[in-house]
This record gives structure tokens, C-alpha cells and sequence, in this order.
């Protein structure tokens, strides 16, 4: 058994229970994080294939047992708790932090996503043409309203993929605990971008992940995406298209990943976000 076997197994022992608009595909990104509000996270790190009891990590979890007891194997310390000014937490001045530690988790979730990119394939950065801005980018952002319970942060990381001169598209997307949110493996996946299309569960050594092929003609979306709700709540969004929308750079001949692919790079749990 090798670690990815060790990680998986220990996620299946600990299981406790069995949009953006037509765009300029950057812009579209930020559009369609800020119109989404919401929740905080707050989870614990903990021991493999032990009996969890009294977690203590407040009411909103004493209400809702399943996000205590959900415990995921790497996934780090508690995120550290959040100091707020009289809108946005200290240091910001909208829901996207720009430095500090939550940025740097977008950061290293760029790195990450470009660390799964198959031989023959690289991740350049390239530029829009019309603005001049990065393609390869990343985006820490507060989901929820100040003294919201729980708060959520999402984490994003996107990147161009080239091989023989063309371009596809890939990104990440990481949203810590969030009781709102469905936890039925194609819920949870058509919640990604307000986007639609034909769904389907796919196994992943015991783990469910709802894998979405598009069914609308909107080139400047996805060709298709993975979502899985790891057992602490996490959910995790890999998302990849054969044209980088808006780029001006040819398209790929082939999908970068199969839906299979996908559905693994989902439950990997590089793409966790921790203390």
C-alpha cells in the first residue's frame, strides 16, 4: 500500500455517514466568487480510527454533529480564527485577502495544481490579450458576513495548460466547511459556478465524487468538473476545458484529464487547506 492508499483508507475508516456569465474568463472568476456570501470554517485535525467525543468547537457544530465528527486525515490545524475590522477582516478592503496567510493558501494551491500536470503538458504563465493580465492566477477570498457561524473561505488557483502550441484550462477550487451546502455527491458539484449539466457518481476507492460534463454551447465555461465534500466538511472543486476562454490561444485536441482523472484529482488531499 502505498501513501495515496494509506490517505484513502484512512478517509473510509473515518466516514461518518456513509456563475459566472459569458465572460472574460478572469473577470468572470471574481464575479461569480463575490456574488457568492455565506459561511466560516472552523475544523479540527485529529487521530486516525478513534472515537471522537466532545469535539468543543462551539455551538454551530454541537447543532450540527455531522460537521464535528467529520475528520479528515491532513487536514491541518484549525484555521486560525479571523480578526475582522468593521467590515471586512483586518487588512482587507473587500472579501479578497491579497496578503497574509490566506493568500498564501491560495498560493500554495497554485502550486499544487501545477504539480499534477501530466508529462507533455506545462503550465506556462501567459497573459490575456486584450488586458495584458495573468492567466495563471490565485484568489483567497471570505465567503461569509462578519460574525457569521460558521465563517467559510474559499481558495482558488487557475492555470493555462499547453502542449504542441495549444491551450486548455484548469483550476482548483477549495471552500472550507460550509453547513450549507448538499452533501449528495451531484448537489454539491452543480453548486460550482451556478453551471449545469449531466452529472454522474464516480468511485474513487470508496469515495464519491459528482463529475459534471457540460450541456450548455457557453464556450467560456468548463468542459467538465469533479466536486467531492471530503469527511471535515471541505469541498473541492478540479475543473478543466480544452480552450482557455478568452486567451485567443488555440484549443487542445484532447481533454487534459479524463472524468475518471478528475474525480481522483478531487479527493487528493494536496488540495486540502489547513493550519
Amino acid at each position: 500500500m502505498n501513501e495515496q492508499d494509506l490517505r484513502n483508507a484512512f478517509e473510509r475508516v473515518l466516514v461518518a455517514s456513509s456563475p459566472p456569465p459569458s465572460m472574460d474568463p478572469g473577470r468572470a472568476l471574481d464575479a461569480a466568487h463575490s456574488a457568492r456570501s455565506r459561511r466560516r470554517a472552523s475544523l479540527v485535525a485529529a487521530a486516525v480510527a478513534v472515537l471522537v467525543v466532545g469535539l468543543g468547537v462551539g455551538s454551530a457544530f454541537a447543532m450540527n454533529p455531522g460537521l464535528g465528527r467529520d475528520i479528515m486525515m491532513g487536514a491541518g490545524k484549525l484555521l486560525p480564527q479571523t480578526e475582522w475590522g468593521s467590515e471586512w477582516p483586518l487588512g482587507q478592503t473587500d472579501r479578497t485577502a491579497t496578503n497574509g496567510p490566506q493568500a498564501d493558501r491560495a498560493n500554495k494551491l497554485l502550486e499544487e495544481l501545477k504539480g499534477v500536470v501530466p508529462p507533455g503538458y506545462d503550465a506556462p504563465q501567459l497573459k490575456y490579450p486584450d488586458s495584458g493580465s495573468d492567466m495563471q492566477r490565485t484568489q483567497g477570498q471570505v465567503a461569509s458576513d462578519k460574525g457569521a457561524v460558521p465563517e467559510v473561505w474559499e481558495y482558488m488557483a487557475q492555470t493555462p495548460v499547453r502542449k504542441d502550441g495549444k491551450v486548455g484550462w484548469l483550476l482548483v477550487e477549495v471552500s472550507t466547511p460550509n453547513p450549507r451546502m448538499p452533501t449528495e455527491p451531484c448537489a454539491v458539484a452543480k453548486t460550482f459556478w451556478g453551471m449545469g449539466g449531466e452529472c454522474q457518481v464516480v468511485d474513487v476507492k470508496g469515495l464519491r465524487v459528482g463529475v459534471v460534463q457540460r450541456n450548455t454551447s457557453d464556450r467560456d465555461s468548463f468542459d467538465k468538473w469533479a466536486a467531492y465534500r471530503a469527511n471535515d466538511g471541505q469541498i473541492v472543486f478540479v475543473a478543466q476545458d480544452d480552450k482557455y476562454g478568452g486567451s485567443g490561444q488555440p484549443e487542445l485536441d484532447v481533454p487534459v484529464f479524463t472524468e475518471q482523472q478528475l474525480a481522483e484529482l478531487a479527493t487528493d488531499p494536496r488540495f486540502r487547506v489547513g493550519g
